[in-house]
Formats: structure tokens, sequence, C-alpha cells
């Protein structure tokens, strides 16, 4: 790692942690997340009954019962499909399985199947050497260091550059910063899983064909499967990122898992060769066994003891398809997990992994209970209910009087959208100034207006089920689902918690509204948590601290800093003093 990349981003993350002051980007950046126009899917899967396709609804019933009793998946939504059939589907707590959600790395897969098409039509050869491609780009020097590394080691993540997704934040030029690194292995010999190789292959898709990556799969992939409404980030220097920053509907990465099953033919048109998926889905390298059971193809997980592959990105976005049986699985989530670490894997490998028949007799008692299950996942479907509605008004009511504005010295820090998408989207609030609240009886929600340094976000918590609004963040908008819960501590403190999700996103933000006479605490919190974030800082800046130049702030990176001061930001606890209301009357 570069020691001035390492220094920017060691003062990055420090000043990140300083709860008493706003972030400031490393690079000031455009809105990443593009804006999306939403028309509704296209060529959308059948949907039958399990038993239709040889599945039983007990099977599915189980299987979910699992994934929700493990609280650590966080799931958000699933989508169970055998052949071109939907067999199941659901969405947890404010999800909508509908929406365009962040894939992150799990896109890597399909910038695969875009190198695949340029092979086929004899634009490209994973024999051929990245730094002649981009020779007109690179200096001679950086060109004799970087030329063994050919298209295959791209695709493999063999490459051995060490510019990596933590430096890309302290740069401007990806494909400058890639070529000029430093490298700790020999092309095509060790496993490093790395989204900058990826972002490579997406920067010659457009130099082979001149289109972005999403503009040469627009008639070759995403028209003939019917995709549309989707959006990829670029980077700095306008190049579609490849790697991640692509929003794509659940069910439309479902076609391209089940294209992948079908060797490439969709609706009876060939779209791209059984040659390169066979390939493709095939390991190439061996990955670490913690990292989960899952070897590495071109770009596209494969299972170790199963006949499985996997579209795989971090926090628990996947679409998981299995050879033997047809069946493909596509998920959201939003748990601590950067690779295939969670229960998540065991729980679907070990009940789908066995040969299931055709068709078997329909179970209207078990397609009941599935049903029912189904309902009690969401907001509001099964035990969502609110007793004594008066009461709960009145009490509300008591209490939402006047706006609150907060005293706090953390208060610059602390923002309505999640950390951890702040930092994944280099858009950093600029503090929090007041809050106010208020009860609509007609709609049993509550509209809360909270107020930044910078720009006011308004929005409605559903008291029964979610309610979904648009809100922007400089420039960058995401659809949120809010539910409020109104309860009292074990003080008999009133309560009013909030949960809001980011429903394209993996990202959840909760806050605990405490209220005591004229004064409020906020304790905040987010899915994912603390912990991760954490830990991702301390691996992104590992060298860092071994490293004699940035001393000045090693002796504080340890894990149990990094912690606190993480909790700190993802989890402060805000005052506010309410400002009454005077009445002109």
């Amino acid at each position: 790692m570069n020691l001035n990349v390492i220094n920017r981003l060691a003062t990055h993350v420090t000043n990140f942690m300083d709860s008493k002051c706003a972030t400031v980007p490393i690079i000031e950046t455009l809105p990443q997340k593009p804006e999306i126009k939403i028309t509704g899917i296209k060529n959308g899967f059948e949907r039958v009954a399990p038993e239709e396709m040889g599945v039983s609804s007990e099977t599915i019933r189980g299987y979910i019962e699992k994934i929700v009793a493990d609280k650590s998946l966080n799931m958000h939504n699933i989508m169970i499909l055998r052949g071109n059939k939907v067999i199941f589907e659901c969405s947890f707590g404010g999800q909508d399985i509908t929406v365009p959600k962040m894939t992150f790395s799990a896109c890597k897969s399909i910038t695969s199947i875009a190198i695949g098409m340029l092979i086929d039509e004899g634009k490209l050869s994973l024999s051929e050497r990245a730094a002649d491609i981009f020779e007109d780009r690179i200096s001679v020097i950086d060109k004799l260091r970087t030329s063994d590394i050919t298209v295959r080691d791209l695709l493999t993540m063999q490459t051995g550059i060490v510019f990596n997704e933590a430096e890309s934040f302290a740069s401007t030029n990806w494909l400058k910063s890639f070529f000029s690194s430093a490298t700790n292995a020999k092309p095509g010999t060790e496993f490093s899983y790395n989204s900058l190789n990826t972002y490579i292959l997406s920067a010659i898709v457009y130099k082979k064909s001149g289109k972005h990556l999403s503009e040469y799969l627009k008639e070759r992939l995403f028209d003939p499967l019917g995709i549309t409404d989707i959006a990829w980030e670029k980077c700095p220097m306008g190049v579609e990122k490849g790697g991640w920053g692509l929003y794509i509907r659940p069910e439309d990465m479902a076609k391209i898992g089940v294209l992948v099953l079908n060797g490439g033919v969709w609706d009876g048109k060939r779209l791209v060769s059984k040659e390169y998926l066979d390939d493709a889905t095939t390991a190439h390298a061996k990955v670490p066994l913690d990292a989960g059971a899952f070897n590495y193809g071109y770009q596209i997980w494969v299972g170790r003891e199963t006949d499985t592959f996997l579209f795989n990105g971090m926090l628990g976005q996947n679409v998981l398809c299995f050879k033997n049986n047809g069946i493909t699985i596509v998920s959201n989530a939003g748990n601590g997990e950067l690779f295939q670490q969670s229960n998540y894997y065991d729980i679907t490998l070990t009940t789908f992994s066995k040969i299931f028949p055709e068709k078997i007799p329909q179970d209207k008692i078990e397609q009941m209970k599935l049903a029912r299950l189904k309902k009690t996942l969401a907001f509001g479907g099964g035990k969502t209910r609110l007793a004594s509605k008066a009461k709960i008004f009145a009490s509300l009511e008591k209490l939402f009087y006047g706006s609150f504005d907060t005293d706090d010295a953390d208060a610059p820090s602390f923002g309505l959208m999640p950390a951890i998408l702040q930092v994944s989207q280099n858009n950093y609030t600029k503090g929090t100034k007041h809050i106010n609240f208020a009860l609509d009886k007609e709609a049993c929600a509550v509209n809360i207006t909270f107020e930044e340094n910078d720009e006011t976000h308004n929005f409605r918590a559903g008291l029964m089920s979610g309610e979904k609004t648009e809100l922007y963040f400089h420039g960058e908008k995401f659809t949120v689902c809010a539910f409020a819960r109104y309860a009292q501590d074990e003080d008999m403190r009133p309560v009013l918690v909030v949960r809001i999700d980011f429903i394209e996103t993996p990202c959840s933000r909760i806050m605990k509204f405490f209220f005591e006479d004229n004064e409020m605490i906020c304790v905040a919190e987010e899915d994912p948590g603390a912990g991760f974030v954490a830990k991702c800082a301390n691996d992104i800046l590992g060298e860092a601290l071994d490293n004699k130049f940035v001393a000045l702030i090693a002796s504080k990176m340890d894990k149990d800093y990094f912690t606190y001061k993480f909790e700190k930001i993802m989890a402060p606890h805000i005052h506010f003093i309410r400002k009454a209301v005077i009445s002109t009357e």
C-alpha cells in the first residue's frame, strides 16, 4: 500500500471516529448513487406452488423458520425458484423485494458475463495482457512491471496487485493507481480478493467495445431478459465500477442466475457461450477455508463440496444456484459478513442440495401454514398490533409538542443516514440540529422532521405498518420504510422506537427516543453495527499499524479502541432539549 495513501486513509479513519466533528471526505465526489426511474418488472417469472416443481411447502417452511430463528442473519428478502418458476418469495420487516437493491460484489459475476460475451465476439482472449490493452494509458515502466497480468488473472483474483477498494477512496485515477501499485505475488499463483481487479475488467469492456458496461450489456443481456430499472455507480473518471455499485431487482438477479444455470440460453436464444460459462463456474483458485464453502471461478464462487455456484456480495447479497436440481435462491440481508461465513449457507446448502422430483402432490394444509408464516414476516403482517389507540395517541400528543434542539457535543457526527452507508457512498452528514414529531391519527403514523445542518429530512413512521418515503442526502435519493412503536422502559419513561430501513441497501437506522420532562435522549443504532465496521477498518489499516511513519496514530489502533470509537459514531446517545411552541393566540 502506498505510504501517502496509508496516511490519508489513517487520517480519514481518525476523522471519522471523532464524534465531535463532521467527517470530511478524502475526495469530494458527485453523488455516487444514480437515481433510478422505476417502470416495473418485465418478463417476470411465473409463480406456482412449490409442489408444482417438486419441492414441498413443508420443506420451504422449515427453511424459512431456520432463517428467522437465526437473528444474526438479519434477512431482508428471499426468492426461491426452480427452473423458470418462482415457488416462494418473501420480504422481512419493512423490506420490499420489488425494489432495485444494492448488490455490492454480487455484480462481479455480471461483469464476468460481459467479458465472456467479448470473448465470444472475438474481441478479447483470456490470455490477453491487461497492460497491452491499456498501453496508451500507462507508463512504460508500469507496463513492464505488470506485463504478466492477463484477463484470466483478473477474472480469478490472482493478479498480485495490492491497490484495493480502501485505496480507491483516496485516488481519482483508479486505472493508473492499479498499474502503478506494488505487488505481493506473481500473477496467476495466489488468490487475493480485490474489487479493483473487477474494475479493470469493466474498463476493458469500455476499451474494447466503446460502451460502458451497462450499455454493452443492455442489448446483449438486459433487454433479452427484460431487465430494466438498473443503475451502476461510476468511478471518479466516469467508468462504471464493475465490482460493486450495481442496483438491480432481486428477480432480475434471479434471471441472470437462471441464464447461467441454463448454459447461456434464454427463451431459446443463446446470449453467451456454454463454453465460457462452464469455465466461469469451474474453480480456478483455491480460497482460504475461513472465507466459506466456495472456491473461485471467473468472478463467480464455486462450491467446494456441492454442485453449486454463487454470486456473492458482502452483508448477505446472494444468488445461489444448484446445478444438480435447477434451484436458484436469491437473498438480500444486512448482516456482518464479508464473504460466506454466516449460517445462511449451511442452512441453505443442507436444505436444497438434494435431488427433488419433478412434481409432487399438492399439500393445501402446508401451503396454508407457509402463507401464514410469510404474512408474519413483514411489519404489520402478523403480530404487529396497536392496542388501545386512543390511549397511545393521547400519550404521544403529550410528548410531541414543540421541537427538540440538540445541545450535545457529539451531534456534529450524528445523521439520519447509517454511518456504514455514509462511508460506502462517501456521503457524510454535516450533523444534526433538531427533531420534530407530529402525530397523524388518521394515518396511524408519526411524521418526523429530522433537521441536519445542511438539509432537512421529512418522513413518516407507521405505528401499525411500515411507511415508505423518498429521502435525499446531498443529491442521492434513497427509499426508506419506517416503523414506529410506543413503549415504556423499566423506569416507566415513555419511549418511541423508530426503525428506518434503507430498503435499496442492506442498512437500517434504529433510534430510541426517551422522553423525560423537557429533555429527550436519542439512542441510535444501526444494522450492520459497529463491530463489523471496526473489523473492516482494522483490516484496511492493518499495514498502517506496523508502519513507523504512522506511529502517531498507530498507538491508538487497537481493537478495543476501534470498537469504542465506532460505537460512539454508530451507536451514539444524543441529548435534546424541548423548544416549546408559544401560542400567538
